[in-house]
């Protein structure tokens, strides 16, 4: 048994009988249960209750032990001045002159059963017995409040690196595509290499593609090894040139090549990150202040020079050639970095534009493919945009994984049901 348990049990009064009365045996009537206080304070606010014959109008406090409100040190706390009643699991004598209601006894045996149930159960979700009872509408409304709690979620990751940043947003938007490029196991890598090469250097030779690939592959660590072909030699004298001149310090880094598709390689996508660099040096402008997917879409059509035609690596020439960005890729960099961005912007800004903006781009985007949104759709879940898989991972991640059933959707009208 825990507080949130409690708090629900009390929510949806699932109690099993109406015959309530205080520690000190005086009848207790609900009239309302008042509302669950999601922030500091009372657990419930402005409930009403009838006790004996007298109507109190005030909150209510939630709590294991009549004496957790001396351990939580409520006595000194303002806020809670205008509780009417203490609701525990049990009272173990401590009076602080607020009428006391112990629930020890009257809930239902089958609720705590089902609960103890889900936290326990080693299925994929906890409550995957019940869930296709769940009403459709609920679902779709559940999932649109996931998607923009994802969102948010992203977005306080990105708004702590633009604070790094000083509030340069074309600067955070370079760190966080570049992280993209490297996904799905060289994300770390790839920004790091962002984090050592500000923007601002490289586009002061946008002009020379052979320039912006030195600066890039040797802050990446690709020029330390002694190579036979002329191109990787020429990168190197211009690295060993632009590095003193710019003063740059390259960072020690694990690159992981095993596994991937040379599509993949973090030497194409170093690459195409140097062509789109080339291309592109107003990504913010292009990709966040752009509501057309296609004008997004055509950001990443990016060819990389010659010599990636013929080569995955500097020294592997390749046997098909590998030189643009992939459709599903470009999605995901949109689905996982533009949008999130552009969520920030328009919460820092105020522009609910913006955010709805963000959440209208991943409708539009394809749902991606992985376990998590395979499971969904064997349990009779499909999602139909990246909206939905999106929400169907914060799901799964933050609520099924950590049985935090108690401030789920499903799970609360799971554990209401009568059976």
């Amino acid at each position: 048994m825990n507080e949130d348990l409690l708090q629900f049990i009390w929510s949806m009064q699932l109690l099993e009988t109406n015959a309530l009365f205080t520690s000190d045996n005086e009848k207790i009537e609900i009239l309302q249960a008042g509302t669950l206080n999601t922030n500091a304070g009372p657990d419930f606010l402005h409930a009403k209750i009838k006790i004996g014959d007298t109507i109190w109008a005030g909150h209510i406090e939630i709590h294991i032990k009549a004496s957790d409100w001396k351990l939580h040190a409520h006595q000194t706390d303002p806020a809670f001045n205008n509780v009417i009643l203490h609701v525990v699991l049990m009272d173990d004598g401590y009076d602080n002159g607020i009428p006391v209601l112990e629930l020890n006894g009257k809930i239902p045996g089958r609720l705590l059963n089902k609960y103890a149930a889900m936290m326990q159960t080693a299925a994929w979700i906890p409550c995957e017995k019940h869930i296709n009872q769940f009403p459709e509408i609920k679902w779709k409304s559940w999932l649109q409040r996931l998607t923009a709690e994802r969102l948010e979620q992203k977005a306080l990751h990105i708004e702590e690196r633009l604070h790094y940043n000083k509030n340069d947003w074309e600067e955070t938007c370079y760190q966080l595509i570049a992280r993209s490029f490297g996904a799905p196991i060289n994300s770390d890598a790839m920004e790091q290499v962002a984090n050592a090469l500000p923007l601002k250097t490289i586009l002061r030779h946008k002009n020379d593609p052979t320039q912006v690939e030195a600066l890039i592959f040797g802050t990446a660590g690709f020029l330390e090894s002694s190579y036979k072909e002329l191109y990787p030699h020429k990168l190197q004298s211009e690295y060993r040139f632009l590095k003193n001149k710019f003063e740059l310090i390259a960072p020690s880094l694990q690159w992981k090549f095993s596994r991937l598709r040379p599509a993949s390689f973090p030497t194409i996508r170093l690459s195409q990150l140097a062509a789109l660099i080339c291309k592109t040096d107003a990504l913010f402008d292009k990709l966040i202040l752009q509501n057309d997917v296609k004008k997004m879409e055509s950001v990443f059509a990016i060819h990389p020079g010659e010599y990636w035609k013929e080569h995955y690596h500097f020294k592997k020439a390749a046997k098909v050639s590998v030189s643009g960005l992939g459709k599903s890729t470009i999605q995901i960099i949109l689905m996982n970095t533009v949008a999130p961005i552009k969520y920030l912007y328009g919460l820092k800004n105020g522009k609910q534009e913006m955010i709805d903006d963000a959440i209208a781009l991943l409708e539009k985007l394809k749902p991606e493919k992985n376990s998590i949104i395979a499971n969904w759709a064997q349990l009779g879940f499909t999602a139909m945009n990246a909206a939905e898989s999106q929400a169907m991972i914060q799901l799964k991640k933050e609520y099924c994984d950590n049985r935090n059933c108690l401030h789920c959707h499903v799970g609360y009208f799971v554990l209401g049901m009568q059976e």
